[in-house]
């Protein structure tokens, strides 16, 4: 009995480490994307829809009915007796209207006057043009003179040769491509012998006068062509080489070397 409480014991210990060392239950999921639809949009059209005139045909019915009115008018008769003898004096040739305005005796003669055979003309002298002089009594004032000394003052001069070597000196070069044919065959081949590299691969951005001693740093500048040079104390006095600067294709570094005399 002790041996088989102590086995359900050890089972229940052993079940127990296997559910607490047994890895999570992990599940699956199928993800599944859409696949992507092309739209397309319908073009625009016309529609063409025509107008309905019709024309139907009516019967109208005009009222011509004509209203009659039966008014009475007063039209009275007056008889009246009238006796005009003036046509018994004209027929015996009487006198009605005499006037003597019209009477040939007491009319003037109108003459009518001849017109002259020249016109005469009248001269007009135009005066004689006079000029008149003003004089002029203000008199004018003399101008001022105002002395001056063209004296320019004299210059200051620092002697500080250390600051001007430490800032960078922009140097213009010459362009590669605008080069005699035989001294542009020259300095490739001085390039190419002294750095080792195709001359497909290079890029020449120029030929330029650098000091042969004493630069201590170099940077090219793409926006203006030209290099800046940090100088040091050997420069002074140093003279000048053909420095040729380039640039490789495959990883934009930067060969470059002095021309040989």
């Amino acid at each position: 009995m002790v041996f088989g409480r102590f086995k359900d014991a050890v089972s229940d210990v052993a079940e127990t480490i296997r559910r607490a060392f047994q890895d999570p239950p992990c599940r699956s999921i199928q993800i599944r994307l859409n696949r992507p639809q092309a739209a397309f949009i319908r073009l625009l059209g016309t529609t063409c829809n025509p107008v309905a005139y019709r024309f139907e045909p009516g019967i109208g019915v005009q009222e011509l009915l004509f209203h009659t009115v039966i008014q009475g008018q007063a039209m009275p008769f007056e008889a009246r007796i009238c006796r005009e003898d003036a046509w018994a004096a004209w027929a015996a040739g009487a006198k009605i209207c005499a006037m003597p305005v019209f009477c040939v005796g007491h009319c003037r003669r109108l003459a009518v006057p001849p017109l002259a055979r020249s016109i005469p003309v009248r001269s007009l002298s135009l005066p004689s043009f006079r000029t008149s002089s003003r004089f002029l009594r203000d008199a004018l004032v003399a101008p001022s003179v105002r002395g001056f000394s063209p004296q320019l003052p004299f210059p200051k001069v620092r002697r500080d040769l250390e600051a001007v070597l430490h800032l960078p000196i922009a140097i213009v070069g010459e362009d590669f491509q605008k080069l005699p044919r035989a001294l542009n065959m020259r300095y490739t081949f001085q390039l190419v012998k002294a750095t080792g590299e195709n001359i497909r691969n290079l890029e020449v951005l120029g030929v330029f006068p650098v000091p042969v001693k004493g630069v201590t740093s170099l940077r090219h500048d793409p926006r203006t062509g030209c290099i800046l040079v940090n100088l040091g104390s050997e420069a002074i006095g140093a003279a000048r080489g053909q420095f040729i600067l380039a640039r490789k294709k495959d990883d934009r570094s930067f060969v470059s070397c002095f021309v040989q005399e």
